[in-house]
């Protein structure tokens, strides 16, 4: 049966059921008996014992169990207790047995059992203990379902927090709460892919359609790892995607590596989809704070490259001439863009402003265009991004490139998608273009005098690298990587050097109070004062003031 009758509205959807026999004839003779899906059932799965029923009812989801009570090794009644006692699966379940027993009767009823029928089974009864049982779990469903849509609508809220790195530690402790982890995680962003004609061609309701089936399709795939599937992660830009929190228990599930998990997931969702699906990884990290930087690598990736195209779209012989002039298309499109690439970042490298706001935008629209191969976009993006990088190392050799990267990745790559319109491309190649020039002025580094003074001066405002840097004129990045090499530490870790020395003098000299003195010096919280202080000093600042005072008086 295919998954398309799953994915209807619930009232529609066909409740999974189990038959539980050690006789094969009476589960093939129950299979024939009535036209299950016309009542709202289907046949899901079959065990021989009691057993095997355990282990299929805590490997998937079953809403009906209906099972023979005399079975070897476990009976009927022995199964019942098994599921509800360790609470393996929330079935109903209906007990055949050959005749009534008031005592069998009533430990089914005891365990939770919503029916008894009696054998030879008669059609027409077995087709009132189903109505009556579809009802029961249809209303069960509604409340639970409004449940589950509430509470994974607030997980993904808080899973959003953590993939964009906006989190607090309330996001983090619901999220680990919810997910299954286990040893490294990565990213995986995964989306309908917008290189399929057919796809595109569809009108924007029935896009949006298939994109929550895509999402439908992943969260029965993962089965009780549902959580770890989120709808819509990329905020701006046409895509249809949803996102994974991949750990490394999922292909151990399956007994498979990462690369054979992957290729299963595609195929699974390309096959029911019938569009094609694409897969862009992020990078292992070690813990779920740090998310996000997987994120941005997959967010990359979606612009470097694709993953792998289907052999079904790859033609086995071309026409004659045909790849040929395929070939010299592509090169035509590669030299086309590698010239204008080329000149965008010699105008950069040379300051040239008036170039850069006059070309720009033009060269962006011509990246975009949709006539272009998408593959051969992807590549010149990376050229661009790493030829940037290397103009910032020929300047500086000891630049710190990690910096530079990261802050590439935040100005392109934060939303998801490289420079959403050709404003935002424009921008960003006249701040890299400034950026260049403070690396080239060493007269930039004699403004550190007067930054240090106004930090000297104002310590307890809100002082920050961006708010500095567009008072001096300098990239903020820039401004970073030469006061940590001039310090020794980073801008925030000094401003609380220099608001932890004030602090230490007020103490001395007035009698103000530990929480007015925080305030002074520019804390808003005393407790989180109280902890850099003493993780400065070695004592509370209490302690510091009272040990200070009884040395003055042996002194004296």
């Amino acid at each position: 049966m295919k998954w398309g009758k799953y994915m209807s509205d619930e009232k529609d959807m066909l409740l999974k059921v189990l038959l539980v026999d050690d006789e094969p004839f009476i589960r093939k003779g129950l299979a024939a008996l009535i036209d299950w899906e016309a009542e709202g059932f289907v046949i899901a799965g079959e065990a021989q014992n009691g057993c095997e029923a355990v282990l299929r009812l805590s490997e998937e989801d079953y809403q009906l169990v209906i099972s023979d009570i005399r079975m070897p090794d476990m009976s009927g009644i022995e199964l019942v207790e098994e599921v509800k006692t360790r609470k393996i699966s929330d079935a109903k379940f209906v007990l055949l047995s050959g005749f009534y027993d008031f005592q069998y009767a009533k430990s089914a009823i005891l365990y939770g059992c919503s029916d008894y029928v009696l054998k030879p089974i008669q059609r027409e009864e077995l087709l009132n203990v189903l109505r009556r049982i579809q009802k029961k779990i249809r209303e069960e469903a509604g409340g639970r379902r409004d449940k589950s849509i509430f509470e994974k609508a607030y997980l993904d809220r808080n899973l959003l927090a953590l993939i964009w790195g906006k989190y607090d530690e309330i996001n983090l402790r619901y999220a680990k709460e919810k997910l299954e982890l286990k040893g490294r995680i990565k990213y995986i962003h995964l989306e309908i892919s917008l290189l399929d004609e057919r796809f595109l061609s569809l009108s924007e309701e029935k896009k949006r359609v298939l994109h929550r089936q895509l999402y439908n399709y992943a969260a029965l795939l993962f089965k009780r790892l549902s959580n770890h599937v989120i709808f819509g992660v990329t905020k701006e830009g046409e895509c249809y995607d949803i996102g994974i929190i991949y750990s490394e228990l999922m292909p151990d599930k399956k007994n498979m590596t990462d690369e054979e998990w992957l290729d299963w997931i595609l195929k699974e969702l390309r096959e029911r989809m019938g569009f094609e699906i694409t897969a862009f990884l992020g990078g292992w990290v070690s813990k779920l704070e740090d998310i996000a930087y997987s994120y941005r690598e997959a967010a990359m990736a979606r612009s470097f490259c694709f993953y792998k195209i289907p052999k079904k779209d790859i033609k086995k012989e071309p026409a004659q001439g045909a790849g040929k002039k395929a070939i010299q298309n592509k090169n035509q499109q590669d030299e086309y863009l590698r010239k204008e690439l080329d000149a965008l970042i010699h105008g950069i490298e040379t300051g040239d402003k008036e170039f850069i706001k006059e070309n720009a935008g033009e060269l962006y629209r011509k990246m975009m265009d949709k006539g272009l191969d998408s593959k051969l976009i992807g590549m010149n993006i990376q050229y661009y991004v790493y030829r940037l990088l290397g103009l910032a190392y020929e300047i500086e050799n000891d630049i710190n490139q990690e910096e530079v990267m990261q802050y590439i990745q935040e100005e392109v790559f934060s939303s998801g998608m490289p420079w959403i319109n050709e404003v935002k491309f424009r921008k960003f190649a006249e701040d890299y273009s400034e950026y260049l020039l403070q690396l080239r002025q060493n007269s930039a580094r004699g403004i550190m005098n007067l930054i240090e003074a106004e930090i000297e001066a104002n310590y307890s405002d809100n002082l920050s690298l961006r708010s500095m840097g567009e008072k001096y004129y300098l990239n903020s990045v820039y401004l970073g990587q030469i006061f940590k090499k001039r310090y020794g530490c980073c801008f925030k870790d000094y401003i609380n050097g220099v608001r932890l020395r004030k602090a230490a003098e007020l103490l001395l000299r007035t009698e103000e109070k530990v929480y007015e003195i925080a305030e002074k010096v520019g804390y808003k919280n005393t407790e989180y004062f109280i902890n850099k202080f003493e993780s400065t000093y070695g004592v509370t600042p209490a302690r510091f003031r009272k040990r200070n005072c009884e040395a003055e008086k042996i002194s004296v």
